[in-house]
């Protein structure tokens, strides 16, 4: 899920504590203090041992252990200062046995695959493909180990349900542990105020107003060239683009659930509804004339071109407040509440949750020292290594504890998570990750933005499964995972195409739609439901 950033203040802070608290009250706490100076949030952690101290080195020698790891085409680099300070304090170093040179994943993966040596240590992009490798004897079930040896591990698998649905296969076993998250939010509706201000417009509630908002950018000339060239509603979310706008009548391309049932979206109700006003939108002009095209650059386009009024996408959609103040005067994006449906429920359908980690291969000789440094890795020290660096040389502390980033990092030419990335921080490692980190780097608007989502959890639906980039992110059993891509090759494309041909107005989609039903019966649709039910209820009831 590639096309999967941040932000804020005590509200936020308050509320991603929480998700640690419940179920810990006898360990002892320790302090996670926010850059900004303003609150400072006590998060409790379980601890190895009595005095709370970890204990150091976990080897009485330097031990080294090798590593598959590729996050964002950078294969891990054991040079990294980050990953240098861990093996001082720890006593285990990683080595890369992927070239530096080499980029791609899928294809280092499968060529160690191949040769028949893997790595001590592997982490890879698709969960699948690790759970697969689990199953086929190449990756060791973590259970026993993280029960005997990594206590902080197991803490999380107790008290966060979705650290657990995340980190448990369908057969029962770990096999691998994963990068969690601890803030709620992901992306935001956004829009630009300055032209609702100069059109005299309130900002829109429901779906309907939103409408009357964003036809009276395309005719209004809020932008002031005296073209009518504004689009008022664009995306850059690739593939999952065409479900942004279906969320707006609570329906997409994609599997949902509602009341414990799965359902297929394109064969409901909401459906036909969103996309009898989609291509309304699209005739009036509202929706990007090029939204099957325009790609990943789409937002940086419209936006440097002052043309673009509306969209759902991360927080940095509100860094163009600053970046374009020059070009355009008073230019402002401000994120807005999901706009309630046309049953008038208010529902934002993107959410944070667990990721893919790392997991220890059965060619490991020392299994039971590096699930202790896999455990190290969620120990307060842990966790502020890899997600602020290392102090004095990315961020200064204050005596209570608090954290500010350094100029080296907020300064520098790449961006602040891109520059401590390049230092070995925020890899795709089983951690846990600081949302103060997020908040030391974010613009007024992002701040603003998190603080509004983050404080209605009631918008969210977290006991369902992730519905993560458009898709229901559920494990199925070997057995049907096979069938259920089978399926759903030929029912995809499907899907796409003819929802493009009729927002675009080349087919019907009144007359079309029941032979439409009948197509996607006929290609096994209600085989696809019923694999993916099941997957649910083992997700449900783990």
């Amino acid at each position: 899920m590639e096309k999967r950033s941040c932000m804020l203040l005590g509200a936020v802070l308050l509320s991603a504590a929480s998700l640690f608290a419940g179920g810990a009250s006898e360990a002892p706490k320790a302090e996670s203090a926010q850059s900004t100076g303003a609150v400072k949030t006590k998060v409790t952690y379980p601890v190895p041992t009595k005095d709370g101290a970890f204990p150091l080195p976990i080897t009485s020698k330097p031990t080294e252990f090798t590593i598959f790891l590729n996050f964002n085409n950078m294969p891990f680099d054991s040079s990294w200062p980050v990953w240098q300070e861990m093996a001082k304090r720890t006593g285990i170093s990683l080595k890369s046995v992927i070239s530096k040179s080499n980029s791609n994943e899928k294809e280092a993966f499968n060529l160690m695959l191949s040769s028949g040596k893997l790595a001590d240590v592997i982490g890879y992009v698709s969960a699948t493909d690790l759970e697969k490798l689990g199953h086929d004897g190449g990756l060791l079930p973590l259970n026993d180990l993280i029960r005997q040896y990594a206590p902080h591990i197991q803490w999380y698998l107790d008290n966060d349900k979705k650290f657990a649905n995340t980190a448990y296969s369908l057969d029962g076993n770990i096999y691998y542990v994963p990068k969690n998250q601890t803030l709620k939010f992901s992306e935001f509706w956004w829009i630009r105020k300055d032209w609702l201000d100069k059109l005299g417009l309130q900002t829109p509630t429901t779906v309907d107003e939103l409408h009357d908002v964003l036809l009276a950018f395309r005719n209004g000339d809020p932008n002031g060239n005296g073209k009518k060239d504004e689009v008022p509603l664009f995306d850059r979310a690739g593939n999952k683009m065409p479900d942004e706008y279906l969320w707006l009548w609570d329906s997409s391309t994609e599997f949902y659930v509602r009341d414990g049932k799965v359902e297929f979206e394109p064969l409901g109700a909401n459906f036909e509804t969103a996309v009898t006003n989609l291509r309304k939108w699209y005739e009036e002009g509202i929706l990007d004339p090029e939204f099957f095209t325009r790609g990943p650059k789409g937002r940086d386009i419209l936006m440097t071109a002052n043309l673009g009024g509306c969209t759902h996408d991360w927080v940095s959609a509100g860094n163009y407040n600053t970046k374009l103040q020059n070009e355009y005067p008073g230019l402002e994006m401000v994120a807005f509440a999901p706009p309630a449906d046309q049953h008038g429920v208010v529902k934002e359908r993107t959410e944070r949750f667990p990721g893919v980690g790392w997991g220890i291969s059965t060619q490991c000789k020392d299994p039971v020292t590096l699930i202790k440094f896999f455990d190290y890795c969620f120990t307060p020290e842990g966790q502020e290594l890899l997600n602020w660096g290392i102090e004095g040389l990315t961020y200064t502390k204050d005596a209570d504890g608090t954290k500010h980033f350094m100029d080296n990092v907020l300064n520098s030419e790449l961006t602040p998570v891109g520059y401590l990335r390049s230092l070995g921080c925020l890899y795709r490692v089983g951690c846990c990750q600081d949302a103060n980190y997020e908040i030391a780097v974010a613009s007024p608007a992002a701040q603003a933005a998190a603080r509004l989502y983050e404080s209605h959890p009631e918008w969210y639906l977290s006991e369902e499964p992730p519905y993560a980039d458009g898709r229901l992110d559920m494990k199925l059993r070997p057995e049907d995972d096979a069938q259920y891509k089978k399926v759903m090759s030929t029912i995809r494309p499907y899907v796409d195409e003819k929802f493009q041909s009729w927002i675009l107005g080349t087919s019907d989609f009144k007359s079309d739609y029941p032979a439409f039903v009948k197509e996607l019966k006929s290609r096994g649709i209600d085989d696809a439901i019923a694999i993916v039910q099941r997957g649910y209820e083992a997700y449900t009831h783990r």
